[in-house]
């Protein structure tokens, strides 16, 4: 599902504004998130805190920003292949040497290892220097409705 999100969102971005886009995406999942719960999907019954709620906020309001920047770069003629990987990658990445010091995960050399050679591969797709070919959706003007 993550694969076609990347390609749906590829071939929405230049067709839609990037803050409206994120809206209409992240509004769009709300929507499905809501129905799984009101069709019964909802996990193993954990009790809600204020605080939980709190970094679920957090958390929201980040994938936000994420998702505004990237209908940006996708917009701008970031390919699929690197621009999705780099901010999925990149998270995790950061994710992955941060969760260490503010959870006390273990960080195995193993571990080490694997983000190192996460970040190789990132920094591999970052410079890449090919281009899309010509193949971004046109650039939409604000003064005209686009009926695509």
């Amino acid at each position: 599902m993550v694969a076609m999100h990347y390609l749906l969102l590829r071939a929405a971005s230049g067709r839609v504004g990037d803050s409206l886009g994120a809206l209409i995406l992240e509004g769009t999942a709300a929507l499905g998130i809501f129905g799984a719960y009101l069709a019964g999907v909802r996990g193993d019954a954990i009790p809600t805190s204020k605080l939980g709620v709190l970094f679920a906020v957090a958390s929201g309001l980040c994938i936000s920003v994420a998702s505004i920047l990237l209908f940006f770069a996708l917009r701008r003629g970031g390919p699929v292949a690197s621009t999705g990987t780099i901010v999925l990658g990149g998270g995790v990445a950061i994710s992955a040497i941060l969760a260490p010091a503010i959870f006390s995960e273990a960080f195995t050399v193993r571990k080490i290892i694997g983000v190192a050679l996460g970040l190789v591969a990132l920094a591999v797709l970052a410079t890449d220097g090919s281009s899309s070919n010509g193949q971004n959706p046109p650039e939409t003007s604000t003064s005209k409705p686009s009926n695509e």
